[in-house]
């Protein structure tokens, strides 16, 4: 069976990730478990329980059941963070899904948002009238954090001058941190969430939660989280007018890191300079071009508009 309590204790652990890739790797681990307990000898699902042949013999069901490459790709994934969650507290001193390679997927062009999208996106967030809203839509489409970096950023990590503003991302994706200029979007809705905005002064953290108090008084972090974040936006979406709905429904907090990356490749931007500034690096600090390039791969409508222009 199931460890449930193991489940929620690795959910814990991933609260500064995005809520759905959260929701997404708690639906891979039970559909292995479920397909792990009905193998030989197996009684209960635990980091100890998994090995790499049985991680093998399960994508080959996927694959024999005609499950996708994604879905494969998330299940390997998945049980690398269990893992290595499993390293941390202990219980495992290797990690076996690191030796099954993630299924290769066909290339797709990441969300780039149309003209239309993005009017209708500033638009929306100008009409909530929320300065921290406004804040945290301008770090995600201005400054192409990931959300998960949004919600750990602290007041401290901010400097903010009449003309200029950086931020320092400590301990993002992979552990690296990285100094950025802020575009003057983004230096602006800062300044304004700041003197405006509703903020626990107590608190370490930019965008703090609204039980930020209480939060202090058990010994947690105050910080609003990556799920409240997901919230917020989603709630955003809901309020828009249908002929905005109809635009900007399927659209994520992610989608914007995504569309920053092709805006600065059209505005220009080296392959070097949108890894750097996204935080698209090595272990050892060289840009990881492989990254960014999916990132910023052609997107049908760009490919579209190229086929215009082809001579015969």
């Amino acid at each position: 069976m199931t460890n449930s309590s193991t489940l929620e204790q690795f959910k814990n652990s991933l609260s500064d990730r995005n809520p759905k890739t959260v929701k997404a790797y708690l639906v891979a681990l039970r559909g292995f478990s479920k397909w792990l307990m009905q193998q030989p000898g197996e009684e209960q699902f635990s980091p100890t329980t998994i090995t790499e042949v049985a991680l093998r013999d399960y994508i080959a069901a996927l694959e024999k059941q005609g499950k996708s490459r994604h879905t494969q790709r998330l299940v390997v994934s998945a049980l690398r963070q269990y893992c290595n969650w499993g390293i941390r507290n202990g219980s495992l001193t290797s990690n076996p899904a690191m030796r099954v390679a993630l299924p290769t997927v066909e290339a797709v062009a990441p969300t780039e948002l149309s003209p239309d999208q993005r009017y209708a996106l500033k638009v929306q967030v100008e009409k909530e009238q929320s300065a921290r809203l406004s804040a945290i839509f301008a770090l995600g489409y201005w400054t192409g954090l990931r959300i998960g970096e949004i919600a750990q950023l602290k007041r401290a990590h901010i400097q903010l001058t009449q003309r200029s503003g950086s931020l320092h991302v400590v301990d993002s994706k992979g552990g690296k941190n990285r100094q950025l200029d802020l575009h003057n979007e983004s230096r602006r809705a800062l300044s304004h969430y700041l003197r405006t905005g509703r903020r626990d002064v107590d608190s370490e953290y930019l965008f703090t939660s609204q039980r930020a108090g209480w939060l202090r008084q058990q010994g947690k972090a105050d910080n609003l989280s990556a799920r409240g974040i997901d919230h917020l936006w989603t709630k955003m979406k809901a309020n828009a007018p249908f002929r905005f709905y109809e635009l900007i429904a399927d659209i994520t907090m992610h989608a914007l890191r995504h569309d920053f990356a092709h805006r600065a490749r059209q505005s220009g931007w080296l392959l070097e300079e949108i890894a750097v500034y996204l935080g698209h690096q090595t272990n050892a600090g060289t840009p990881a071009i492989a990254t960014t390039v999916r990132y910023t791969l052609p997107s049908r409508q760009q490919l579209k508009r190229r086929l215009k222009t082809l001579a015969g």
